[in-house]
């Protein structure tokens, strides 16, 4: 059976990567795994302090992301599996893939996060053992 790795962040070109990845564990009758990965360069690890309190909502959001797909890929009989980590997201997404050796990667060109931050799709894409798509955004086509 194929595996298949999504990062999500919430971002639209993060939501293309999903509905990308679902389409394609579907076909595949693959295992797609869904990974967000809060950024501990944005947000230190959770603590008691109120200045931790973002990277509790981050973390949450998280959740919310992985439960959202997860939701919709059980609607369509695909089986999922998520992950909410902490760290650097090109790294983690990477170890990830590795540990469920995944077949292919899917994640979005831009993420919702600072431009400083940006470039995790193709720093993934040149770095990683498997296939990779950078998946952009969806765009309509005017009648």
């Amino acid at each position: 059976m194929s595996t298949v790795l999504l990062a999500v962040d919430g971002s639209e070109h993060g939501q293309h990567a999903a509905d990308r990845a679902l389409e394609e564990a579907n076909a595949r009758n693959a295992t797609l795994h869904c990974l967000c990965v809060v950024d501990r360069r944005v947000h230190a690890e959770p603590g008691l302090s109120t200045g931790e309190l973002s990277t509790i909502e981050a973390e949450d959001r998280g959740h919310r992301f992985v439960d959202d797909v997860a939701e919709t890929a059980q609607d369509r009989g695909v089986a999922v599996e998520t992950a909410v980590k902490h760290g650097v997201p090109v790294d983690v997404i990477l170890e990830y893939a590795r540990e469920v050796s995944a077949d292919l990667v899917f994640v979005g060109e831009h993420g919702d996060h600072d431009n400083h931050l940006g470039g995790v799709g193709r720093r993934v894409a040149d770095a990683a053992d498997c296939e990779v798509v950078v998946a952009t955004e969806r765009v309509d086509s005017a009648p």
